[in-house]
């Protein structure tokens, strides 16, 4: 699998992280007091939940805040916090085309190359952008492959005029015919955005202030122009960071290259805001229900099949069921979360900032006690236990604990086949090639029969310089599970490579 890529290191110790955290929680009206007790338990795990809001019947009842904003200097998260949306961002791309509808700018059912005229491609629609069942390739990987830098010292930031130029020089060739079946695309989306500016001839960025936005009242969100430093001008804006290896060390994790591209992501906002915008959206009064409605109904491939996706939402109801709508996002130290029970007018809003691999548990606790349930403690993590014996001693006292821990605490850690293969990356990104092969080496022993941990040793062994069985790993994993076509490709990579050299 692709490595994880080098963070800027932020020199803070864990005391320090720790000491500075602070913890807002406002309860309103009659709040049942289990919400406070699962961040407050979640804290002393060493977990930090972010900001919540939950609201029932169109009314708050929770809001907490519990985290940092920023390490460098640092400074702790609270209401007012502005946060990386990722691609919770989508639905108000979706609004924007819906706006354009509305005014008779366009047609869901028009090419997209009737808009714009470089586009390569004369047989996708804007409905099939929305929709994701366009083809398109991913633009990440594009940028990846082929983007030259010219100044190696520069850390780029690209955005859609960037990429567009690039797809369109490199007109690579779709993944599959428009329509043939539903796969989630960044692309798709920042192509709607490019939409948008040309039609209502706007940045996107004053579109969207001036059509949603404003009219919401949502004063503290914004589509951000993304620059590494403090921005005085947003002082409330939440910076993405993650743990090292050490447990200790706090990394940022905020910048990537293509952190300026808008329609997929790019929007900061604030839980106050996020709660107008659902309310808005419960109340019709955002756009008329007739507009909605049309944009709350499932898609379908050209077989028919349904994919449960509408113009920037996942619907999570069946017709004739009260409406439910909701999107995730992730992106560099961001994962975020809006759900919003449309006709009952409550919801809720999940936003974190520190990398967390605690965010299905954070999502879990905060759905159950909604519903009645009670919460779970996580377990911890193995992966990071295993980094710090490694990191304070060595790789054979390391997987020694392991199946200590494995054989004497079973219940009490996760074990799970995706802890290893992440250990084992993070080990290569910190250049220690031998001990991240020996973690591989354990996950191939612990879990023989998944694919994945092949296609993980193998590009190991590719950094160590053994072509010859990394080959064989990746030709493995494919074997195992043709699902995997990452593994393949680099298989056929080294094949051409070694023909080549013949």
């Amino acid at each position: 699998m692709t490595l994880l890529k080098q963070f800027s290191l932020v020199c803070l110790i864990l005391v320090c992280f720790f000491s500075c955290k602070k913890e807002t929680v406002i309860v309103v009206q009659d709040t049942p007091s289990e919400y406070a007790e699962f961040v407050s338990v979640m804290k002393t795990q060493g977990i930090s939940t972010g900001n919540i809001l939950i609201y029932k019947d169109g009314a708050i009842v929770f809001k907490s805040a519990n985290g940092l904003r920023s390490t460098n200097p640092v400074d702790s998260l609270d209401l007012n916090s502005q946060f990386r949306l990722a691609s919770v961002s989508k639905q108000f791309t979706g609004m924007a085309i819906m706006k354009l509808k509305e005014a008779g700018e366009l047609e869901y059912d028009q090419n997209v190359n009737t808009v714009l005229i470089d586009f390569p491609y004369d047989n996708i629609t804007i409905r099939q952008l929305l929709h994701h069942i366009s083809g398109l390739t991913d633009y990440e990987r594009l940028i990846d492959e082929n983007f030259v830098k010219t100044d190696s010292t520069k850390n780029y930031i690209l955005g859609n005029n960037e990429i567009l130029k690039e797809f369109y020089r490199v007109n690579p060739e779709l993944d599959f015919q428009p329509g043939e079946k539903w796969e989630y695309s960044n692309t798709g989306y920042l192509v709607l955005a490019s939409i948008v500016e040309h039609i209502s001839g706007q940045h996107f960025r004053d579109f969207l202030r001036e059509q949603i936005f404003d009219p919401v009242g949502m004063t503290n969100t914004t589509l951000y122009k993304y620059q590494e430093a403090i921005d005085t001008k947003m002082p409330n804006r939440v910076f993405g960071y993650r743990l090292a290896l050490d447990q200790k060390t706090v990394i940022a994790n905020d910048y990537n290259i293509v952190n300026d591209v808008r329609g997929d992501g790019g929007i900061y906002s604030t839980l106050d805001d996020l709660y107008k915008w659902n309310m808005a959206l419960a109340n019709y009064s955002i756009i008329s229900k007739e507009y909605l409605d049309e944009a709350w109904v499932s898609g379908k491939t050209n077989d028919g099949e349904y994919f449960g996706y509408g113009f920037g939402w996942f619907l999570e109801y069946n017709p004739g069921e009260p409406k439910v709508v909701n999107h995730s996002g992730g992106w560099v130290g961001f994962a975020t979360f809006l759900h919003n029970e449309v006709d009952s007018k409550s919801g809720f809003i999940v936003l974190t900032n520190n990398s967390t691999e605690h965010f299905g548990d954070i999502m879990r606790g905060v759905t159950n006690l909604i519903e009645g349930q009670p919460y779970e403690i996580p377990k911890a993590h193995i992966k990071n236990v295993l980094a710090e014996k490694i990191l304070s001693e060595n790789i054979e006292s390391g997987i020694k604990y392991y199946n200590e821990l494995k054989t004497n605490s079973p219940d009490d850690y996760n074990f799970e086949e995706a802890e290893l293969n992440v250990l084992g990356y993070r080990l290569l990104q910190s250049d220690r090639v031998e001990d991240g092969l020996q973690v591989f080496k354990l996950n191939i022993e612990q879990f023989p029969n998944a694919a994945n941990p092949y296609d993980s040793y193998g590009d190991a062994l590719l950094m160590k310089g053994d072509t010859l069985q990394a080959l064989e790993n990746f030709r493995k994993c494919y074997a195992m599970d043709s699902t995997l076509n990452y593994a393949e490709e680099k298989a056929n990579a080294l094949e051409i490579a070694y023909k080549l050299k013949e």
